[in-house]
């Protein structure tokens, strides 16, 4: 049995005792310092209310130089398509004085200009909103796969504290939103905006009484509705996500869980977990309802703000201080700029669930980020140096021709506890493990034997000491390296939708077919393979294989890839003992300098070890 670390606070498998309680969710943590030396690190936790400072900006930080540029190219276009459109409603008042004055020639002039502007602004406006929702779908794409490669490198740790629908969400609900966004109402929000900017330096040019009595009138009460809705919008967005996530994340849970859920006739306890999760959303989007509400009152200040301009352009005219096509410039103009204000309006809730969206991906690819590499001063074990030596420097992170094929692996005043401030679950172990050794690893569950599995392969840090593989510290080594070197072989199995040709090449070796053959064929498992259905082309499913198959398939992956030290966490506990046995024999007879760690309950396996660990003493014998 493993060793089950702090889950987070939801669980990812349903219980079928009944629903659990979720707990609190801390806020997102700040940049990362450095952990004392005296205390393990917290596992970063993601925030359901990210920090929404500076997005954008962070944003473009992320995305290469040629899209910040096609972005500055799709703000030219818009603001050439703005101005274009807003120069023909000026033109449309001369047009008008033209004709008041009975000057054919210079109506004619007039018509064809205004004709010109009308047809160039139109393309331009195409050709921004088609530019700008390719450069958006662009800066996605690189944004879901930096996100993507970031969960992928992630540590176990941070991805253990966190629900598969949470991450899930962040990496394809976000992205999905902000790509809607992208190509429905941002070309509408940057062309409203940069037209109403335009259409402002045109009232003020056609007549300054009626600009500053419009903007006197309009301008303070629409900022009072607009930041009334930023102030109730944020929160409201992020508990809609959340809820979201919650959601997808119970529902996704339950599918895995399904078969256990009717057997123990827990469906209905499961059901009224998920129905208050549904509860939730619900109320989760009343507030974000009532937030969006707030902009209705636009339509009562635009209402009102124009009934006094018309009553102004009226009295203007009775005094000869506003000509006729002056006053339909500015009707035109007015009935253009409070449209746009509309428009405005309706896009600024889709803008402001969109910047909580962007918000929270990039607390995603924060919270991912791999921290900065450790120097002598930063040594969780408070050490300088490499082992024995603690004054000297420590060893620089080895270029991979450099690092040995087989090496001494060893475990250093090791301290680990799944919480901060927790139980350790290992506390101060130290260990050697030459090259070539069969070591198991035994205890009662709880034990750490699981843990200790993960810390040799590189999975877990350690809070205090160090592991070291040919006396380089593994948080040191590059993650190809290690994964090279030291190969570790879980009770659960994943597999992918393909062959099982497909899934056995899932190694850092990257086999092809003929290197797969004839590994099964050392470990003397291609009668097995070829007695599937259809030998390496069988495709797999979710239950197309037995779990002790499926541990076959990682035990080849493992011998794949050739890896110096190999732990087998209780691998062969699924597979009948003869081919257990067989395994075990290729295993050994593939490397007679490979060190195999096994982690197991069953005697046999335990008897073919030359060492044996027990746990948590951190006794040894043999």
């Amino acid at each position: 049995m493993s060793e089950s670390p702090a889950m987070p606070s939801s669980p990812t498998t349903p219980s079928p005792s009944g629903p659990t309680p979720s707990a609190p969710r801390p806020s997102v943590p700040g940049p990362r310092e450095p952990a004392d030396a005296g205390a393990p690190a917290a596992p970063v936790v993601l925030g359901a209310l990210p920090d929404q400072r500076a997005v954008f900006r962070r944003v473009l930080r992320l995305v290469p130089v040629r899209l910040r540029l096609a972005v500055a190219g799709t703000a030219v276009l818009n603001l050439a398509g703005a101005a274009l459109a807003v120069a023909s409603t000026a033109v449309t008042g001369r047009v008008v004085d033209a004709a008041a004055d009975r000057d054919m020639d210079l109506l004619l002039r007039r018509l064809a200009l205004l004709a010109l502007l009308t047809v160039l602004a139109a393309a331009l406006v195409w050709l921004s909103r088609t530019t700008l929702v390719r450069v958006g779908e662009r800066i996605l794409a690189t944004l879901r796969d930096r996100a993507t490669a970031a969960v992928g490198a992630a540590p176990l740790r941070f991805l253990e504290r966190h629900r598969a629908g949470e991450l899930h969400r962040r990496l394809t609900g976000e992205i999905a939103g902000l790509a809607a966004f992208a190509g429905g109402t941002l070309p509408d929000l940057v062309s409203a905006a940069a037209v109403l900017a335009f259409t402002v330096v045109l009232l003020l040019l056609s007549s300054w009484h009626l600009a500053l009595a419009l903007l006197v009138l309009f301008a303070p009460l629409a900022l009072l509705v607009v930041r009334a809705f930023h102030r109730r919008s944020g929160p409201a967005y992020a508990g809609l996500a959340e809820a979201e996530a919650d959601v997808a994340a119970t529902f996704g849970e339950s599918l895995p869980a399904r078969e256990q859920l009717w057997i123990s006739g827990s469906v209905p306890r499961w059901l009224e977990r998920f129905g208050r999760d549904t509860d939730r959303l619900l109320d989760a989007r009343v507030v974000q309802v009532r937030a969006d509400l707030v902009l209705n009152r636009l339509a009562l200040v635009q209402a009102g703000a124009l009934a006094v301009l018309l009553v102004l352009s009226a009295a203007l005219m009775g005094r000869g201080l506003l000509t006729t096509g002056t006053a339909v410039v500015f009707v035109l103009a007015t009935r253009d700029m409070l449209a746009r204000s509309e428009d405005l309006a309706g896009s600024v809730g889709d803008a402001r669930e969109a910047h909580v969206r962007l918000a929270r991906l990039l607390d995603l690819l924060t919270a991912t980020t791999p921290a900065a590499p450790r120097t002598p001063s930063a040594r969780s074990d408070g050490s300088a140096g490499s082992a024995g030596s603690a004054g000297s420097a420590p060893k620089a992170p080895p270029a991979f021709g450099v690092l040995p094929a087989r090496g001494e692996l060893r475990v250093e005043g090791v301290v680990f506890a799944h919480d901060p401030g927790g139980r350790a679950v290992l506390d101060g172990l130290t260990l050697t493990v030459r090259p070539g050794d069969r070591l198991a690893v035994v205890g009662e569950t709880g034990s750490g034997k699981s843990t200790l599995g993960k810390l040799l392969a590189g999975l877990y840090p350690p809070d205090r000491g160090r592991v070291t593989f040919a006396g380089h510290d593994l948080a040191d080594l590059d993650t190809d390296q290690l994964r090279r070197r030291i190969v570790l072989v879980p009770q659960e199995v994943a597999l992918v939708e393909g062959t099982l040709a497909e899934n056995l090449a899932m190694t850092a070796a990257s086999p092809d077919r003929e290197r797969i053959t004839a590994g099964l064929g050392r470990l003397g498992l291609r009668a097995w393979a070829d007695g599937l259905p259809d030998g390496l082309d069988t495709p797999l499913t979710d239950r197309g294989l037995s779990a002790g198959e499926r541990q076959l398939v990682a035990i080849v992956r493992a011998f794949l890839t050739d890896p110096a030290v190999l732990v087998l966490d209780e691998a062969t506990a699924g597979v009948d003992h003869d081919t257990a046995a067989r395994i075990e024999d290729a295993l050994a007879a593939a490397g007679a300098d490979r060190t195999l760690i096994v982690i197991a309950h069953r005697g046999d396996t335990i008897a073919r070890a030359t060492r044996r660990l027990t746990l948590p003493q951190g006794t040894e014998d043999g």
